[in-house]
């Protein structure tokens, strides 16, 4: 092959190359993402309040507890003045 059937191959290939960016862009319309389009438009519904929050009980729910403060005092949990009794560990 010469040269100059290369270049008519290659200028061949980009006008069709050009002819197909234009037809894609004609078909899309839009040029923003499809994302922006459904962006907002359960602003206002109650389901989505709704929804959101399960989802951040869902989320709190894996978050680690603060350990519990011990107020006994040695007593019971009852409030009687008898100390707590130790619980025996088994081996």
């Amino acid at each position: 092959m010469t040269s100059v059937d290369l270049e008519q191959r290659v200028a061949a290939l980009e006008a069709e190359l050009a002819k197909l960016k234009a037809e894609v862009r004609a078909a899309s319309g839009k040029q923003y993402p499809w994302w922006k389009e459904i962006g907002g438009i359960f602003a206002d519904a109650p389901a989505f309040e709704e929804a959101m929050s399960l989802g951040r009980h869902w989320r709190e729910s894996f978050r680690p507890k603060p350990p519990r403060k011990n107020n006994s005092n040695g007593r019971s949990r009852h409030g009687s003045t008898d100390p707590a009794r130790q619980k025996a560990v088994r081996r």
